[in-house]
């Protein structure tokens, strides 16, 4: 079995398998062995106790409890915006119009249009690789496709931007796709030709910008208590033996400096190196849960994860329950069974698809709108 494998567990039998194959059987996040590592690898994951899932987007209403009435009124909302309706129907040219969004479409369109200028092992160096890209172009001719930095511990722990990629490659043009009708969920492109059409973005910068910017376009003009922030917020997670932090590339903030959502971007596709991406925001997810000092008072309890990377979005909602808090507050915590965090994955939603983005963005308007209520509940 290799140190990462390319999924991670989705289930309890298959992390029970991975525990007592890396030797961990009987260990927990607060031993020793977890603070030992200068990385953040493998086997540290698996003492976070959690578990990943793909989900399609008609299940989302069933991770969130009364969801579907925050889209119906969010979609409400949205009918009535100018800019929103200008946005959406400027995907068939080239330009990014005019409105709330001009700013926003300006940012999907540099991210998609980035020529690949990074080095393919570091993501830091400017070097163009086209090496292949002949036979890959043809390959790509014959397809019809369709459309936590530092700790004393774990150093170097949460950082993907290190992770050695394959070669990506230039070509002279890529067109913006065409607009699939009705809404269908991405199917991802063979593995050889993935670096041909998605060449990772130069700058993570840009990528954070196009996301952040989009959705305060979305939810400004409605006044609400909260937005969407690039602040680069630090969570800390601390245990008996180890410590890390985890740094954010932005959140939805309550307007008091608390997160109610979390953000991370990367210049790169997801399915390049999936396994550690989603390492990272597990570990995310833990050190916001410990950083909030959550109290184990509710049956179930969610957190919700906004990513960009690329030209894609995904969501995800952290699913627990307050068993897992005890496990990661208490060392000496035992419960009949054990209980994990899982990590419900949504999407992608294609940025350069109308389809895509006027599905996602009633979506993402709703849980401004939820987090909102949540504010406005907690006022005296």
């Amino acid at each position: 079995m290799p140190s990462t494998p390319t999924t991670l567990p989705e289930d309890v039998e298959i992390w029970e398998h991975a525990i007592a194959e890396m030797g961990l059987t009987g260990q927990t996040v607060h031993s020793a062995e977890l603070a030992s590592a200068s990385k953040f690898e493998y086997k540290q994951f698996l003492l976070l106790q959690v578990l990943w899932v793909s989900r399609r987007t008609e299940d989302l209403p069933k991770m969130l409890p009364n969801f579907n009435e925050w889209i119906m009124k969010a979609t409400t909302m949205l009918k009535t915006y100018k800019s929103w309706d200008t946005y959406c129907q400027r995907f068939a040219l080239s330009d990014s119009g005019e409105g709330n969004f001009t700013v926003a479409r300006h940012y999907q369109l540099e991210v998609a249009n980035t020529k690949d200028k990074t080095d393919p092992l570091t993501l830091t160096t400017p070097i163009a690789h086209r090496t292949r890209s002949r036979e890959l172009g043809r390959q790509l001719a014959e397809m019809h496709l369709e459309t936590p930095s530092k700790s004393n511990k774990i150093s170097e722990t949460l950082n993907v931007e290190d992770i050695r990629l394959d070669d990506p490659f230039d070509i002279s043009e890529t067109p913006l796709p065409e607009t699939p009708s009705p809404f269908r969920e991405i199917t991802p492109a063979p593995k050889e030709l993935e670096n041909v059409l998605y060449p990772p973005t130069k700058d993570e910068q840009i990528v954070n910008c196009a996301l952040i910017i989009f959705l305060n376009a979305l939810t400004l003009p409605f006044k609400l208590a909260n937005n969407w922030t690039l602040h680069r917020k630090v969570f800390k997670a601390v245990f008996d033996d180890a410590t890390f932090e985890a740094r954010t590339d932005g959140y939805l903030d309550d307007r008091h400096g608390n997160a109610q959502a979390i953000i991370e971007v990367k210049p790169v596709t997801r399915s390049k190196k999936s396994n550690l991406i989603q390492m990272q925001e597990s570990a995310q997810m833990v050190a916001w849960i410990k950083s909030d000092g959550e109290k184990p008072d509710a049956p179930k309890k969610v957190r919700i994860h906004v990513s960009q990377d690329r030209h894609e979005i995904f969501l995800t909602v952290a699913q627990y329950d307050g068993d897992y808090i005890r496990y990661l507050e208490d060392k000496d915590h035992r419960s009949e069974s054990k209980s994990f965090m899982t990590m419900h994955q949504f999407g992608p939603w294609n940025t350069l698809d109308a389809t895509h983005m006027s599905y996602l963005g009633p979506i993402m308007l709703a849980i401004s709108l939820r987090a909102d209520a949540e504010v406005g509940q907690r006022k005296p």
